[in-house]
Parts: structure tokens; C-alpha cells; sequence
């Protein structure tokens, strides 16, 4: 198990599982012994009490004088509590029982403060009973004086302190799970700011490399780890923006020369050598501003709000490079609607993109054929040519840079079909390829509509 957050909920669940174990067997522990406890402390009161009721008289003989209510208690013929005393050395001095009595008398001296003692099948009722030995310190000397009660009086208090238990282990149980309920949305909220630091994390890439891990409210334990990774993004961005640059300052600096040497062989007559020459210093161009388009959109932020009309810039693009394709030995045609198509965008940048789209499909169709140029009133634009097509397994790759696909035997850079993807990514848009319906490859532009509201 991988997840953090899974990891310490598991663990708070062992913890809280145990602590609530441990509780519940404290409590039945203590429960049992106060149960036990109960009645030896009621009988050691009781026994304190009736021993302000034994004297002894001028004539040395001990008298048990019990008020009605005692008497009634201990002397009744369901022998429900019985009552002894004895001296110091063991002599019974007063009874309730005579039985009981005859017991004590084989008894050793007691010793110590306080003694407990069961009775099972006592007297003729056959009774168990559960007594205590109290040392009382009286003016005529020291007592010991002995209190029984039958059982019945100690299943009651066990019976409570048995209810007692069951109520607080069902109240345990309950906190306990009250208690890792909040622990578990504690640790949720917790990492909320992890997530949001992952979520941000996942939107870092070749074009959003500003973009920085937040530090606040995050855990003490990731504040290296996040502030390691804000400076690997940092050199990474130091490393883009070397290569961008690089890229535009070669290409821009490539572009005298060509100028040149294009002049140059405009001069010459045409021959083989020269029309060759010629080809080859198109694709240089062509190469070129390409390469500076790319360093374009790499390092400045394109304005997408404007509302532009999606049907004239595309009109606009296949009337400039119609008499192009008619030297390339194909025709462009043009299918929009008759109203206006607005979309939120560049029309700059919409106008390259769809440069890029006709001149790749007027390169891919086979001579003699059309390129369709068509508008949707949704925001639509699709291209389709003639050619060979695009197998379905490179049709993921097309819009990478610098892939250029197998067998094609046209040279070029491969960042046509690139430049029209970032193009449609920075206008929230969509591009996908699929096949024509005459054969061929049609790739699909979708833009978003603009909203009056903007």
C-alpha cells in the first residue's frame, strides 16, 4: 500500500482498536474488583457501626444491645446477615448466630486490620455467605467483630457492575470510532494542500514552466522536498529559455544569408542545377520561419480573447495560397458557410495554423487532385487531401516536433503539423486526424465559439 494517507488511517485504526481493547479490559478489570470490593467495603462499614453497640458491663460481662432496626436485620429467622465479635485473643463476646459463633470460636486470633471471609453451606438453610473481619478500637479495648451476608447481596452488586461494563464498552467502542472518523478527516484535510501541490505539479510543462510548487500550509516534513523541486524547475526553465533563444537567434540570423543566396539564384538563368538549388533554399525558408514561429509561441503568451471570424481568416489563407498549389500541380477548394463563423482567438496565429494545414496537404495529395478547405458554423475546420493517408498507429505522433513519418520522401523538419497543435492548445481547442472520405487524411480543428458575454 503506497498512499500516505491510507498508510495513516491504517495505522490510527490499529492504534485506536488497541487503546479501545485496552480500555475495555481496564474497565471489566476494575468493574470485577469494585464488584468484589463493594460488598467487603458495605460490610466493613456495617461492622464499624455495630460495634458501638457492644459493652461490657460493671460486671464484666459483654452485652450486644441493638437498636429495633438492626435487630431486626441480623436477628431474623431468614438469617439474611449474621454478627460476631470476638477480643483480642480470639474469645467470642457477643453473637446474632449461635452457630456462627461456634465457627469464629475455631478460628485462629485474627491479625492485620481488616480480614475477608466466605462461608458456603452454612447453617441449616445451607447458605453461602461473604463476610468481613473488621479491627474496631474501642475504650474497653480492642474488637474484632465479624459481619456476613448471604450471596445474594454481592450477585446484585455484580449484576450492576456488569451492566455498568456493558454501557461503557459500547461508549468506548463509539468514541473510538468517533475519534478515527476525525483522525481519518483530519489527515484528509491535512493533505488537501499536498493534492493541490500534485495537481499543479501535473500541469508543469514545456509551456508553463513559470508554474512553482506553493509552500504554504504544507507539511513541515515536504517543505525541502517541494522547495528541491521549485529549484529543479527553476534550472529547467533556465535550460528552456537558453534553447528557445538559441533557436530564435540561429534562425533569425540564418535568414540574411537565405535572403541572399535566393536573390542570387533569382539572377541565374534556369537550369537543372539551379532549379535544384532553388527547391532546396524554399525548404531552407520554409525551415527557418518555421523555426521562428516555434521560438514565437515558446516565449510569448498568445492573446486568444479577441473575436475573430473563423470563416475570413480561412478564406483569407486559401486565396493567398491558391496560385501556390496550382504551381504544386493541385487545386484548393473552399466550402464555409455564408454567415460569419466568430471564435474566440489570435487571427494572426489561426491564419498560421491554417498555412500550416494546406501547404502539408497540398505537399501529401496526389498531383492533379483537391484540397478541401471547409468552415462549420460550430467551429469547425477540416482538411482533406487525397494522398496515401496515415496509418492509424503514427496518427498520434503527427503532431509532435520534428516526427516526420515513415516513407515519406519529402524532406522537411516535421514542424508543421506542431506549430498548428500549439496553436489550437493555447486556444483551448481540439485537433485530431482521421480519414478522408476519398482517401487521404482529414484532420479536424475544432475551436471554441465565442460567447457575447466575453
Amino acid at each position: 500500500m503506497h498512499s500516505l494517507q491510507a498508510q495513516l488511517a491504517l495505522k490510527l485504526s490499529a492504534v485506536f482498536s488497541l487503546a479501545a481493547l485496552l480500555a475495555i479490559c481496564a474497565v471489566v478489570y476494575e468493574g470485577t474488583q469494585a464488584a468484589k470490593t463493594l460488598g467487603d467495603d458495605e460490610l466493613e462499614e456495617r461492622a464499624i457501626q455495630l460495634a458501638r453497640f457492644i459493652s461490657r458491663g460493671s460486671d464484666g460481662i459483654w452485652r450486644l444491645e441493638l437498636p429495633p432496626r438492626q435487630r431486626q436485620l441480623y436477628e431474623s429467622p431468614a438469617r439474611t446477615r449474621i454478627l460476631a465479635a470476638r477480643t483480642g485473643d480470639g474469645r467470642v463476646i457477643a453473637s446474632t448466630d449461635a452457630e456462627f459463633a461456634a465457627e469464629l470460636a475455631g478460628w485462629p486470633a485474627p491479625v492485620g486490620e481488616r480480614r475477608a471471609f466466605r462461608l458456603e453451606d452454612f447453617g441449616a438453610a445451607s447458605q453461602d455467605y461473604n463476610g468481613i473481619t473488621v479491627r474496631v478500637q474501642r475504650s474497653v479495648g480492642i474488637l474484632w467483630v465479624s459481619v456476613a451476608a448471604v450471596s445474594d447481596a454481592d450477585a446484585l452488586a455484580y449484576g450492576i457492575v456488569k451492566r455498568f461494563i456493558v454501557d461503557v464498552t459500547w461508549s468506548i467502542l463509539l468514541f473510538a470510532a468517533v475519534m478515527l472518523a476525525v483522525a481519518v478527516w483530519s489527515i484528509r484535510r491535512g493533505l488537501k494542500p499536498v493534492l493541490a501541490a500534485s495537481e499543479m505539479a501535473a500541469a508543469i510543462g514545456p509551456n508553463a514552466t513559470t508554474v512553482r510548487l506553493p509552500i504554504e500550509y504544507l507539511p513541515t516534513e515536504l517543505l525541502p522536498l517541494v522547495a528541491a523541486v521549485n529549484a529543479a524547475l527553476d534550472r529547467l526553465e533556465q535550460g528552456f529559455a537558453v534553447q528557445r533563444q538559441f533557436t530564435a537567434n540561429a534562425a533569425h540570423e540564418l535568414r540574411t544569408p537565405l535572403a541572399i543566396l535566393t536573390a542570387g539564384l533569382d539572377a541565374l538563368s534556369h537550369g537543372p542545377e539551379v532549379d535544384k538549388l532553388r527547391g532546396d533554399v524554399s525548404r531552407m525558408n520554409r525551415m527557418v520561419d518555421q523555426l521562428l514561429r516555434v521560438a514565437r509561441l515558446d516565449s510569448v503568451a498568445l492573446e486568444v480573447s479577441d473575436r475573430t471570424d473563423l470563416r475570413a481568416t480561412a478564406a483569407e489563407v486559401v486565396e493567398y495560397l491558391s496560385p501556390w498549389a496550382l504551381a504544386m500541380h493541385c487545386t484548393l477548394g473552399f466550402d464555409a458557410p455564408a454567415a460569419p463563423v466568430w471564435v474566440s482567438g489570435n487571427a494572426h496565429a489561426l491564419n498560421d495554423a491554417f498555412r500550416n494545414l494546406v501547404e502539408n496537404a497540398v505537399f501529401h495529395t496526389r498531383e492533379g487532385t483537391e484540397v478541401t478547405v471547409a468552415v462549420s458554423s460550430s467551429g469547425t475546420v477540416s482538411v482533406a487531401d487525397r494522398g496515401p493517408g496515415i496509418p492509424e498507429p503514427d496518427r498520434k505522433h503527427i503532431f509532435e516536433r520534428f516526427w516526420r513519418g515513415r516513407g515519406v520522401g519529402r524532406p522537411g523538419a516535421g514542424l508543421g503539423l506542431a506549430i498548428v497543435a500549439e496553436i489550437v492548445r493555447a486556444h483551448h481547442g481540439t485537433i485530431e486526424v482521421t480519414e478522408a472520405p476519398l482517401g487521404g487524411a482529414l484532420i479536424l480543428m475544432n475551436l471554441p465559439l465565442y460567447a457575447q458575454d466575453e
